[in-house]
């Protein structure tokens, strides 16, 4: 008996829909007939996946949930996940690996989307939009001369983490006529010509830059990277944008940076803990700008992710290997093999 693969989208997605439907977002790039799609019912992104959620599943749609090793312990048939974003700081993959689960991502999807957030924030922060919005709906008008911005034209722009999204970044600020500084620890001088930017020490990224945009992910060399040494190196008119990931800053030391006005202004897409707390020091800094988890938001970039992993799934259930897999090593166990033999062998679909 032929069947259809049975995927679940995790439950943050009917969480963040809004007045938006599935369709709306992209979710009708499952109608192909070889999937039967179920949307977990509405969960917020601090918590983990339910087990029980994927018990008789095949694959599962992660948008930012907790994937732990307690989602998927019973979870007998589950052989992909694929998660519509690209950060995997809150997903267990020693544990899918070693239960036979393959992960993959999108990472070219978010970039287009995250570079222009980041853009975003540099120009909002600079410019003081958010206290100029405030003064004009509070009838402050004269008190605009509190508030003067800065330019971006022919400042110094530095990159940490000049991958996918920083590339892009740099890119879209050419007609800035921006200098850009660049650094990550495996930056070599020719990949850094390549993007029309200079490799230097963070540190002296830090101290010449106007603007400093974290795109970099989380990971053992970065978190903890910027804290209040690193702050005191960078210039008093300075603006930070992090669409990285929180913990890359030390948020304690940067709320002080800010208070103290030893930097200029920042624009926080992204926390230490996420929700941001409502009393966080943060939301009564008036040279901040914040965003919770969402300056790619778009529904161009929606749409474009899922319409991403539904063509890598009509391709696994096919016989092919999703093409961004994060956990290569699974490839290679008898779990993943018996899982995928059993799926591929009960599907509807010719191969």
């Amino acid at each position: 008996m032929t069947r259809r693969m049975k995927l679940v989208a995790s439950g943050d997605y009917l969480h963040t829909t809004g007045p938006d439907s599935p369709a709306d977002l992209g979710f009708d790039a499952f109608r192909e007939g070889l999937f039967d799609l179920t949307l977990l019912p509405a969960a917020p992104q601090s918590e983990a996946v339910p087990a029980a959620a994927l018990d008789g599943v095949d694959g599962l749609v992660l948008l930012g949930q907790y994937l732990m090793e307690a989602s998927v312990a019973t979870a007998e048939r589950l052989v992909i996940v694929a998660r519509a974003g690209v950060g995997v700081d809150k997903i267990d993959i020693d544990a899918l690996t070693r239960l036979g689960i393959a992960l993959f991502n999108v990472p070219d999807a978010l970039t287009e989307g995250t570079a222009a957030g980041a853009l975003t924030l540099m120009l909002t922060a600079s410019r003081h939009v958010v206290a100029l919005d405030q003064l004009t709906r509070n009838g402050r008008w004269d008190d605009r001369q509190n508030h003067r911005g800065h330019e971006i034209y022919g400042k110094t722009l530095g990159v940490i983490g000049p991958g996918r999204i920083g590339a892009e970044l740099i890119r879209i600020v050419a007609p800035f006529r921006m200098r850009i500084l660049a650094y990550s620890p495996r930056l070599t001088p020719e990949r850094s010509a390549a993007l029309g930017a200079e490799a230097v020490p963070l540190d002296r990224l830090l101290a010449e830059s106007h603007f400093v945009a974290i795109c970099a992910p989380l990971t053992v060399e970065t978190r903890g990277m910027l804290g209040a040494r690193e702050f005191s190196l960078m210039r008093p008119d300075s603006v930070i944008v992090n669409v990285g990931r929180g913990p890359i800053i030390d948020q304690k030391a940067l709320v002080e940076a800010l208070g103290e006005k030893r930097i200029a202004a920042a624009g926080l897409d992204v926390f230490e803990a996420q929700p941001l707390p409502a009393a966080d020091p943060l939301a009564n800094l008036d040279n901040v700008v914040l965003s919770p988890h969402a300056i790619c938001d778009t529904y161009e970039l929606r749409r474009g992710v899922l319409a991403v992993i539904a063509r890598e799934l009509q391709g696994f259930a096919a016989g092919n290997l999703p093409s961004s897999i994060l956990n290569p090593a699974v490839l290679d166990t008898d779990l993943f093999r018996r899982k995928r033999a059993r799926l591929l062998g009960g599907l509807a679909t010719p191969r």
